[in-house]
């Protein structure tokens, strides 16, 4: 199983605008460093801010050239993969996420402490 082994259930789930950054984890615990500073950065512009994107033209079919998300949720969504077990989305604010991240007296984040933190993006 890889990252992008989830994207097409993840998209089933999502029916908001947001903005998310997907990790998988295959140990026990997803090190605070997986989420690197321009998606931490990205991640917190889109929620407190207007995120402009271009999105490259390389010579497939776009959508649209360019997406605007101001003001929007803000994830960094993280699986913990277990071979033959259902996969479980936890949805965690990226300001939850970086205070997890200061306050933590580890460099990552248990599958545990995971499921605390995380939220429903649906929940409005």
């Amino acid at each position: 199983m890889k990252e992008r082994d989830l994207y097409s259930k993840l998209n089933k789930l999502i029916t908001n605008t947001c903005a998310v950054e997907l990790k998988i984890c295959k140990g026990l615990s997803l090190p605070f460093s997986a989420v690197v500073e321009h998606q931490v950065r990205a991640l917190k512009i889109a929620k407190h801010g207007v995120l402009r994107y271009k999105i490259p033209d390389c010579g497939y079919q776009n959508p649209f050239d360019i997406i605007v998300l101001a003001k929007v949720p803000a994830f960094v969504v993280i699986v913990f993969y277990k071979p033959r077990k259902p996969i479980e989305f936890l949805f965690i604010d990226i300001d939850v996420f970086m205070q997890e991240k200061e306050i933590s007296k580890r460099k990552s984040l248990t599958e545990e402490t995971a499921k605390k933190l995380s939220t429903s993006p649906f929940d409005n």
